[in-house]
């Protein structure tokens, strides 16, 4: 699947440099991928685009039907064991079905809440009855999935449920709770509910539909995501068997957390779909419409507009296929269901920026989508404001983007402390070498050699920076959120430049026709990323120190981060031709 069999840790971005070779891109992906992708793109067209009224007004019987023939094409099974009913399939496979379905509105939606997080609990950690008995119905579409872990009072603070688990004397549970906002609620068969055993052992549970004590609240009235079930529901005396535990009593964040870890990839692609979709609507619109005496598409702004959706949907797809290819690399050697979650665990860094990188340039982009499109933009009729609307939760759900920052640094902290990461040492060298009274060392040759070495830089001065940090406030780090908040940033803005300058390297040396396009949309990637990197450490180094110490800390930032800007203004007018010329994003 991956160009190499390298395992390499989740999280080492950060600490080292890859080679080209080592990176998973999209142009790797296999014949049998880019025809899952065509497929799923055609069942959209033919299935749900062509009924969207109907899926966007709450016609559930549709929904299910949708599903039932996804289910009958293997899309539901991609992560579901052959076993079981499912294809078991690699996960570059499970991203493209997400990206595949962007343009299915809120049937999406429907899909990602059953497929996703509605299965994979019992696909990693159920027992062998349980697999028998559910995942053949989940792969096929026949049953539908939920997933019930928020609560009215904790949304964010998933450990904090109070919902009741209570065993009785026979090893049957009583379930007592309210869980809020849950998708597919509707016309779930099979709900995965997390509650507490003895106010304290967080635990999950498999509730089926129709058991006495479980009813629901009304639909909700959303911003977005109309056609989207979403109601609450409510657990009064719910009486479920022994045999009704999701792995073990007190083990059911492991349960929940690597589902979300998955959960949060696959919405990046969704993600990934979306923005490149918004791209193609941006391009027909702009073409059509004229203002001034020409088509719009003529002037120097809508050109920059339709360039940077571009350059940002190139570093949201490098990111995600490489992070992708590092998954079924370590999976490759997997053969339990367990190990498969435990593989998934050693990226949970890459999953949660992910997440965040995608749902925020999919927010940028569908805001611009609302610009060009102008006053047109606001009227319904139009797909800009479905699009608009729709890609709000997208930062709120499976963990709001905050919570995923904090996971960033807090998890590279924590692989350090336990000796998975060598990232204190790695950044007491940075810190010596910024510090230092010597320039940085000048790039060395060969393609994009420059915008490499300014990426390298960028990694330096973060590891700078968190260091200063750890230093400070030791233990207290935790503490300072807004610290911690800064430092995901330059994580993810590293992972980004880096996946887009390798990914540019590595069509280069294939002699990809596309090579010169990707350098093109690297070099803006990078130029631009070492200004925000440079704008997101300035803050976080004034938070630390004052004075004197603050002027060194700054000037060696300045050392470190420096080199000449590209000219991204030309840069953006040739990726906007390139992007007229194919009619939308192609790279």
């Amino acid at each position: 699947m991956t160009t190499t069999g390298l395992h390499v840790p989740g999280g080492s971005f950060i600490i080292r440099t890859a080679a080209p070779e080592e990176v998973f891109t999209p142009e790797d992906l296999s014949a049998e991928h880019r025809a899952v992708l065509g497929a799923v793109r055609e069942f959209v067209a033919r299935e749900v685009v062509s009924r969207r009224e109907a899926v966007e007004a709450k016609d559930y019987a549709l929904h299910r039907e949708l599903l039932a023939r996804l289910g009958a094409g293997g899309f539901l099974g991609v992560d579901v064991p052959e076993a079981y009913g499912g294809l078991g399939l690699d996960k570059v496979t499970s991203l493209i079905v997400s990206e595949g379905l962007a343009e299915a509105g809120s049937f999406a939606v429907t899909y990602g809440a059953h497929a996703i997080i509605g299965t994979l609990g019992i696909v990693f950690f159920g027992t062998e009855e349980q697999k028998q008995r559910y995942l053949p119905g989940l792969a096929s579409g026949r049953m539908v999935g939920a997933y019930a872990l928020t609560e009215p009072g904790t949304g964010s603070d998933a450990m904090g449920i109070t919902t009741r688990a209570e065993q009785d004397a026979d090893g049957n549970w009583s379930l007592n709770g309210v869980k809020q906002f849950i998708t597919n609620a509707g016309f779930a068969d099979l709900f995965t509910v997390y509650a507490k055993v003895d106010g304290e052992k967080f635990s999950a549970f498999l509730v089926e539909r129709g058991t006495q004590g479980l009813t629901l609240g009304e639909e909700e009235k959303k911003m977005g995501t109309h056609g989207a079930s979403c109601r609450a529901v409510n657990l009064n005396g719910v009486k479920v068997g022994a045999g009704n535990l999701l792995h073990e009593i007190g083990k059911g964040h492991h349960v929940a957390f690597n589902v979300l870890n998955m959960g949060r990839f696959k919405l990046a692609a969704g993600c990934l779909g979306g923005m490149k979709s918004a791209l193609g609507v941006a391009v027909r619109y702009a073409r059509e419409r004229r203002a001034f005496g020409k088509t719009i598409t003529e002037f120097g702004a809508i050109q920059h507009k339709l360039a940077e959706m571009a350059v940002r949907t190139f570093a949201v797809e490098s990111m995600i296929y490489r992070s992708g290819g590092l998954i079924d690399a370590r999976l490759a050697s997997v053969t339990e269901s367990a190990a498969e979650a435990r593989a998934l665990e050693e990226y949970a860094i890459e999953c949660s920026i992910a997440k965040v990188y995608a749902s925020e340039q999919l927010g940028y982009v569908v805001d611009e989508l609302v610009q060009i499109h102008g006053g047109y933009g606001y009227i319904e009729e139009y797909p800009a404001a479905a699009a608009y609307r729709d890609a709000r939760i997208h930062r709120i759900w499976e963990g709001t983007n905050e919570i995923n920052r904090l996971l960033v640094p807090g998890t590279l902290l924590k692989r350090a402390l336990q000796g998975r990461l060598d990232l204190l040492t790695t950044a007491r060298r940075a810190a010596d070498q910024i510090t230092s009274a010597g320039m940085p060392a000048s790039p060395a040759g060969g393609h994009l050699a420059e915008e490499q070495a300014l990426v390298d830089a960028a990694r330096q001065a973060t590891l700078f920076v968190a260091g200063a940090a750890v230093q400070k406030f030791a233990d207290r780090l935790e503490h300072e959120q807004e610290v911690l908040l800064g430092l995901a940033d330059l994580a993810i803005e590293v992972l980004a430049m880096d996946s887009a300058c390798l990914r540019a390297r590595k069509s280069q040396a294939a002699g990809r026709r596309t090579a010169e396009h990707h350098a093109e949309l690297a070099r803006v990637i990078v130029s631009d990323g070492v200004t925000r990197i440079e704008a997101a450490a300035r803050p976080i180094l004034a938070a630390l120190e004052q004075g004197d110490a603050l002027r060194t800390m700054l000037a060696g930032l300045r050392r470190v981060l420096r080199g000449n800007p590209a000219d991204t203004i030309a840069l953006r007018r040739r990726i906007a031709q390139r992007v007229l010329e194919q009619g939308g994003y192609e790279a």
